[in-house]
């Protein structure tokens, strides 16, 4: 039954701290996004963020920024939306994504912007690029329902309604979904032609030259079928050759400009969609493969920048690291390194020429920036996305700080605690990230609004990259995805434990929450430790066996969870909160999208009827149009009053006064 929300006071709340936050800025960027550099340096294009009201979503909006005169330039379209744009080789032409919510289709300009010419694909568009002589377009087509990534919020793209309502959907082997290819257009916006044949699904394409494509393909349509892709050489000619890689999931393929050299990053992932790992090079001719060794970076951005030099963007522990890389010598030039911000949005990422490159950086109080890195060393702020209402918010956010401790097994474990303003010891919330392949950064509000609106309200909340992060390279990664639920789940308690011994936390006030991984892992603890009194899991995992064979996704449990599905003595079993409900104790907030494909919502209403029926505090919550996490602002604005109102009840920032003897 469908049940509004009864805590006013809290919506009222929520409301009002977006109102605050956004209406200064309205009209204005707020965020950029899919930065690119014009070949000859003077000109940024990116993808901005623009709110247009308070209580409505950003939409995006392709912008063009000057160097030199500091202009700032929007795209004329006849989309509601658009993102991705790219330069040609000679600079004298942008092309770009447009949507109104559908299909997505290809625009391209002359530059100056003069008329834009738009171009239909047969689905939707999701990646475009310019051929090294700049006669024609690599798009990315995923056709009519396929399965968008969890990374993007799972669920399906759009898809024209073309049977009958009651018609059955009917399986008779392997889970499928709409096909992904790569198409070229022409400069007139026609010409399409298909350069990758029937029963190849290509999840990222990059050209090798002008006459063959590098691609991340599999023979699996499925969301699934990414985990154990290839990586595969596609001539326009038909040949197809697959190169032989390390084992492990591939992303960002790329080319040198003659495409003599191939690249590729190649790691453990755990979400498409989130590259993070080693970069690979293949010698085109003799198919040899070296890699980019960097000590204690792993890479999440690559950049081309001439036959013999890349551009990488990283992750170094708690650091962001910036650096160009000379193929030929194996040496590294450091742009940029720090742990006081980071850039880019889900990983550190950048782009550049031989002489310029440009970021978009941030910090947990600093709004994002554009940001040009010079030559010398030197750095200048190009345009800053902030307005009056982000000022607020940093100031009332709380600080954010470096932590440190030791693991039950003596491994250090790294993390970012913000604590508000106000006495100790504070109630403390330990939030999970999702993947568990990614990394929490120092970036502006910790990438969600989660954290600065807690601490407003006086909580402190600890940000932990335990085991399976990234950031400390595979080593680190695997012995959190081959093991979840063990060491990775007491390097988070371990962390909580240090906090309340310097006196910073109350014990009897810790509280969990996460998306995802973060979902599970919030579950098992509460099912596994008493160090909890409180927990919101959102889009979690509750049982392994099932989130095997229900989600689109079983190629990550396949790859990341031990044993065999139906073995009563695997993982799938002995890691199940599910099977551990009788010993949670703490009450939970169960959180699901309706139209999740990668957790689906019976994992959260399997863990709550379970709980419900042994009398146990459960609230379970389902958002109709929601996928995987919570993303909209009228669903948002609905969850962070709920979240706020349990942890009121469970973790009480002021305690009541006990009466004097």
């Amino acid at each position: 039954m469908s049940e509004p929300i009864r805590e006013r006071n809290d919506r009222a709340l929520v409301a009002e701290h977006f109102r605050s936050l956004r209406e200064p800025g309205l009209g204005r960027p707020s965020d950029a996004e899919d930065l690119v550099l014009s070949p000859d340096g003077r000109f940024v294009a990116f993808t901005a963020l623009v709110f247009e009201a308070v209580d409505r979503d950003a939409v995006r909006a392709v912008h063009i920024l000057d160097i030199e005169s500091g202009e700032l330039t929007a795209v004329g379209s006849r989309c509601a939306q658009t993102y991705g744009p790219q330069w040609s080789a000679a600079g004298d032409r942008l092309a770009w994504i447009g949507s109104d919510g559908g299909r997505s289709v290809v625009e391209l300009s002359c530059w100056p912007l003069a008329k834009v010419i738009g171009l239909a694909a047969a689905g939707s568009v999701e990646y475009l690029q310019w051929s090294p002589d700049g006669s024609q377009l690599l798009l990315g087509v995923a056709e009519d329902g396929a399965e968008q990534s969890d990374a993007l919020g799972s669920g399906r793209l759009p898809a024209e309604q073309v049977s009958e309502s009651w018609t059955p959907q009917v399986s008779t082997g392997a889970p499928s979904s709409g096909w992904r290819s790569v198409w070229s257009a022409g400069l007139n916006g026609r010409d399409l032609e298909r350069l990758t044949p029937q029963g190849l699904n290509v999840w990222q394409a990059a050209w090798a030259g002008d006459d063959a494509l590098v691609c991340v393909t599999s023979s699996d349509s499925s969301e699934s079928g990414w985990y154990d892709a290839r990586l595969s050489l596609v001539g326009l000619d038909g040949t197809i050759i697959d190169l032989a890689m390390p084992t492990g999931q591939l992303g960002l393929p790329g080319a040198s400009p003659s495409g003599d050299r191939l690249s590729v990053v190649v790691g453990s992932m755990s979400d498409r969609g989130i590259y993070v790992g080693d970069v690979a090079i293949v010698d085109r001719a003799t198919h040899a493969v070296t890699f980019v060794r960097l000590a204690g970076i792993d890479v999440t951005a690559v950049v081309w920048c001439g036959e013999d030099q890349l551009l990488l963007a990283g992750l170094a522990g708690t650091e962001t690291v910036l650096l160009r890389y000379e193929l030929e010598h194996q040496q590294s030039t450091e742009i940029w390194r720090t742990a006081e911000g980071t850039c880019g949005a889900l990983l550190p990422t950048c782009a550049g020429t031989e002489s310029r490159v440009v970021a978009v950086c941030q910090a947990y109080g600093v709004t994002p920036v554009v940001t040009l890195f010079n030559a010398d060393g030197t750095h200048t702020e190009l345009l800053k996305l902030g307005n009056a209402g982000t000022d607020q918010l940093a100031r009332i956010g709380g600080t954010l700080r470096t932590v440190r401790w030791l693991a039950a097994d003596g491994l250090e474990i790294e993390g970012f605690l913000v604590v508000p303003d106000g006495p100790r010891p504070h109630p403390l919330v330990v939030h999970v990230h999702g993947g568990p392949v990614w990394a929490w950064r120092n970036e502006w509000s910790m990438h969600y609004p989660y954290t600065p609106l807690l601490a407003s309200l006086g909580y402190a909340v600890l940000h932990v990259n335990a085991r399976g992060s990234a950031g400390r390279g595979q080593a680190f990664v695997t012995a959190g995805l081959t093991d979840m639920g063990a060491a990775d789940a007491t390097d988070l308690t371990s962390g909580v434990e240090l906090l309340v011994a310097q006196g910073l936390v109350d014990p009897r006030r810790v509280g969990i929450m996460g998306n995802s991984y973060g979902g599970f892992m919030t579950a098992w603890l509460l099912a596994t430790s008493n160090v909890f009194a409180a927990g919101v899991a959102r889009s979690p995992v509750t049982e392994w066996v099932s989130q095997h064979y229900a989600s689109n996704i079983p190629g990550f449990d396949g790859a990341f969870v031990s044993g065999d599905p139906l073995d009563p003595d695997s993982h799938y079993r002995s890691r199940s909160p599910l099977l551990r409900v009788a010993e949670v104790r703490a009450p939970i907030l169960l959180i699901a999208g309706a139209l999740d494909l990668a957790t689906p919502p019976e994992q959260a209403l399997m863990f709550h009827r379970a709980l419900v029926e042994r009398g146990a505090d459960s609230t379970l919550v389902i958002y109709p149009e929601e996928g995987h996490g919570i993303r909209r602002h009228g669903a948002m604005v609905d969850h962070l009053a709920r979240m706020l109102a349990f942890f009121a009840r469970h973790l009480p920032v002021a305690l009541p006064v006990e009466p004097a003897e």
